[in-house]
């Protein structure tokens, strides 16, 4: 007897929520003004300071900017012009602003959030990828460096370390959203690749391996798919579906074991919130039925013939009306209870399966009439 292949149910889609960080239109000016008085570049800052028309406020900047790029004001004057910039919509100035601005302060987390949000605003989707990832390593190398010795930076210190690992977070998120909206298996198994990369530890492995293993799925790898059904249960011992899957393709006394615990886990597991009670019903008979049948299948390969009629019997009380599972258990059951001598049995559970079409019904006629001419009915 060939050793049936179990059935593998459909994922329920997944659902989840976005929301992404977005600099503010004004941030807490991070940069101090250093300037000498009596030196011409300190002249010009003094004034730039108390100049009241934004208009030639912003002149004066720029003016300083081309003229002094390496002064020890330079940051704070291109950060006045980065920001002037974003509020005015001038998205190329504010890119150019923040790049001088990154490149004397690589850290400079807001910088780097301006330029994502002037890429975004241009719709410029290499300048996006660029800033997004230049982002991230801004956030990982804050979250990730020591801690500063000197105690009256540690609260600053602390405020960047949260905000670097709020983006990283959002990050990471985002990264989940573009593969779970894919909806080409091939794109969703990059994306996925490259939070995973970008991300070896990311807070969302559970999500991601759980949709590794649905893609796989779909894409037919048994492999793959069975390699993260593993690595999903390691996650989550509880899943089901993944349950289900190493199960099938463990054989033997291990598919007996996931069995049990299949059925064990839907006789525990209440119904999920915005479920109703006619589909979960239906869902935990399936995956009962088809512990059993497993469980059946094993104990048929293994010629334990009695306890396969058991867990057969049981698997065709959940799932007699599925089209596909009825006419293997019902045959099958034909088989144990031939070997088991119960021949009127054997009969009756073939004599039911002739009323499915299918690979099983041909063979299940042949067995009838072996039965009629080995043991005729009285």
């Amino acid at each position: 007897m060939d050793r049936l292949a179990c059935l593998i149910p459909r994922w329920a889609a997944l659902a989840f929520f976005l929301g992404l960080l977005a600099p503010a239109n004004s941030v807490a000016q991070r940069y101090k003004l250093v300037s000498n008085p009596d030196s011409p570049e300190g002249a010009m800052l003094d004034l730039i300071e108390l100049t009241s028309d934004e208009n030639k406020k912003l002149s004066l900047l720029e003016e300083f900017a081309q003229k002094h790029p390496k002064h020890a004001s330079a940051s704070w004057v291109n950060e006045q012009l980065q920001t002037a910039y974003i509020t005015a919509s001038q998205w190329d100035k504010a890119l150019a602003a923040g790049e001088r601005l990154l490149a004397q302060n690589p850290d400079d987390l807001e910088a780097a959030q301006f330029n994502l949000k002037a890429a975004e605003a241009k719709n410029d989707k290499v300048l996006v990828k660029l800033w997004t990832d230049f982002l991230t390593r801004v956030a990982e190398r804050i979250t990730t460096a020591p801690p500063p010795k000197d105690p009256e930076v540690m609260e600053a210190w602390k405020n960047r370390v949260m905000a670097a690992a709020q983006y990283t977070s959002q990050e990471e998120y985002a990264m989940l959203k573009r593969a779970l909206d894919a909806t080409d298996p091939k794109a969703r198994i990059k994306h996925l690749d490259e939070l995973c990369k970008q991300y070896p530890s990311t807070q969302y492995m559970a999500q991601a391996l759980l949709l590794y293993f649905q893609t796989y799925q779909v894409l037919g790898d048994s492999m793959k798919m069975m390699h993260y059904a593993e690595q999903v249960l390691q996650k989550d011992p509880k899943n089901q579906d993944a349950l289900l899957v190493v199960a099938q393709n463990a054989g033997g006394d291990k598919a007996l074991t996931y069995g049990a615990r299949i059925i064990e886990l839907m006789q525990s597991k209440p119904k999920p919130q915005g479920v109703s009670d006619e589909e979960w019903t239906r869902k935990k008979n399936y995956y009962t039925g088809t512990a059993y049948w497993m469980m059946g299948n094993a104990h048929i390969n293994g010629n334990r013939f009695g306890q396969a009629d058991q867990a057969l019997r049981a698997a065709l009380g959940y799932l007699r009306r599925n089209e596909q599972a009825a006419p293997a258990i019902l045959f099958y059951l034909g088989w144990a209870n031939y070997k088991l001598d119960n021949f009127a049995e054997a009969a009756r559970f073939y004599t039911e399966c002739l009323a499915y079409r299918g690979r099983f019904q041909e063979q299940a006629a042949k067995n009838i009439d072996v039965l009629r001419r080995e043991h005729p009915p009285d």
